[in-house]
């Protein structure tokens, strides 16, 4: 999960980060997303979940890395 609403935050992730989901997001409601990784690139899908009263908004997904062909 990736809080995107937080006032500070979690270690490793950039500001200029956050605003891209948002961007892209926004429309769909979900976006595809690549993640460089020490161990490889990953591919996955992030969905936007709507904040409810208290909560920040946050993105749920999955990610996995590409088969091996």
């Amino acid at each position: 999960m990736i809080c995107a609403g937080g006032k500070t935050l979690p270690t490793g992730t950039l500001e200029s980060d956050i605003e891209a989901l948002q961007r892209v997001c926004r429309d769909k409601g979900r976006c595809d997303v690549q993640i460089n990784t020490q161990h490889g690139i990953m591919h996955g899908v992030l969905i936007e979940k709507k904040p409810y009263k208290f909560s920040a908004w946050h993105y749920e997904g999955h990610l996995a890395f590409p088969a091996k062909s």
